[in-house]
């Protein structure tokens, strides 16, 4: 979830549940007044670049993209959550997918508490404690076999290295060469599995912003929540403090997520490195400026073991 929309959500959550949101971060929620028309009758509750979200007076939540060209988004989030329909409630119940002015938009159920990350920011030295949940959540989910209607993974990460701008020419080659070698797989993956993705409480824990499931290897999912543990810049207003406990835990608490999660399910150590690879080159496309010398130092060196093994 990026920065703006995990903003959003926790306006929603301030505008229900005040005292679970963090001052810090609830004075940077925005609040917008109530709008009338074909949203007449629903509470505003926040906004992020791609979509506006409401409370509805039944207590359930809608979320609206801005764009009629992300109906294909909302379709994959509606099946994703269609697929985790369950007692093991690892997403937001779907009610209903909608249309209101020609924008595609999902009724969910409304998730009480705040997200892990915000959970993390109060009490940091849980966070082996947090490792422990995003695993069994995840390997959890994996056991779920994606609807055939979602995207193919392996298709959509050679597309975004071939029209990642900013990722060398020869880096792209051997990156995608590396995915040429790797299974397509037909588990159901999140796409970007982080503890800013996980909302609830403690005791329970809700994955959300499906946007990007697609169908795939597991492994490749574990990758990108690898990538974004080990060597993704931290998101931005991230506080000061815990930018520093970010980069000082976040090794060891890769290495907890990694270890309960292979009681589980099986983890191919190798496979892992090489969708590593693969995951690295597609992060490019996402334009992080701060984290290009890394990624391209990590794409370096993996280049260079191959060549020597």
């Amino acid at each position: 979830m990026e920065q703006d929309d995990r903003l959003s959500a926790l306006a929603c959550l301030a505008a229900v549940e005040p005292q679970s949101v963090p001052r810090s971060l609830l004075r940077r929620c925005v609040l917008f007044p109530r709008i009338v028309g074909a949203l007449d009758g629903l509470v505003p509750l926040g906004a992020g670049r791609e979509a506006e979200v409401f409370l509805r007076p039944d207590g359930s939540v809608l979320k609206l993209m801005r764009s009629p060209d992300h109906r294909l988004r909302v379709e994959r989030e509606a099946a994703a959550l269609r697929t985790l329909a369950g007692p093991r409630h690892l997403a937001p119940r779907l009610h209903e997918v909608v249309t209101v002015d020609g924008r595609p938009g999902l009724v969910s159920e409304r998730i009480v508490g705040t997200d892990l990350m915000s959970l993390l920011t109060g009490s940091p030295w849980l966070f082996l404690r947090a490792a422990i949940a995003m695993a069994t959540t995840h390997a959890a989910m994996h056991e779920c076999q994606a609807p055939a209607s979602l995207p193919q993974l392996n298709d959509e990460l050679r597309q975004r290295i071939e029209l990642a701008p900013i990722l060398r020419t020869d880096l792209a080659s051997y990156a995608l060469d590396v995915l040429d070698g790797l299974p397509a797989g037909d588990r159901l993956c999140h796409g970007d599995f982080h503890p800013g993705n996980m909302m609830g409480t403690w005791e329970t824990l809700a994955v959300i912003d499906w946007g990007d499931a697609s169908r795939g290897d597991p492994l490749a999912d574990v990758a990108r929540t690898e990538l974004l543990h080990r060597l993704a810049a931290p998101p931005p207003g991230t506080p000061a403090a815990f930018r520093a406990l970010v980069v000082m835990g976040r090794s060891l608490f890769a290495r907890r997520y990694l270890a309960v999660y292979r009681t589980v399910r099986p983890v191919d150590r190798g496979a892992l490195r090489r969708w590593l690879i693969v995951r690295v080159a597609a992060r490019f496309i996402e334009g992080i400026e701060e984290e290009f010398d890394t990624l391209t130092a990590f794409l370096e060196k993996q280049r260079r073991h191959r060549s020597v093994v």
